[in-house]
């Protein structure tokens, strides 16, 4: 779970110093343990439409035995940070949710210890 979460923290870093913020996307980590992001073009009304879009998108990963894992990843505001969340899904009955505060220093992004930590059940 970790390789997985580093990985998509790098990957939300990177849009995060492109363009300052980033619509919701959708990590999949396949059988083969490649981790592949898509990122949805359509112009979306809001960030709770793009969000059930891609809620219904995993809900078809769940079903491929070539995925292993998939994974929502959006920002947002928690206890007065600037976060990163990624919510991840190897089921339908549970998901795992990462919350980690960032700073934006010149080309760096830092990322904060996760503030979902003391809830976690799954590892």
């Amino acid at each position: 779970m970790e390789k997985l979460i580093e990985a998509i923290k790098e990957r939300a870093g990177f849009f995060l110093l492109e363009m300052g913020n980033f619509k919701p996307f959708r990590v999949i980590l396949q059988a083969d343990s490649q981790v592949i992001d898509t990122i949805n073009e359509a112009e979306c009304s809001s960030i709770e439409t793009d969000y059930k879009l891609l809620l219904n998108q995993i809900l078809q990963d769940l079903e491929d035995e070539n995925i292993k894992a998939s994974a929502i990843v959006l920002t947002g505001k928690a206890d007065g940070y600037d976060t990163v969340v990624i919510e991840i899904f190897s089921n339908r009955r549970k998901k795992y949710q990462a919350v980690f505060p960032y700073t934006i220093n010149g080309d760096r992004v830092n990322f904060g210890a996760d503030l979902n930590k003391d809830y976690h059940t799954i590892t």
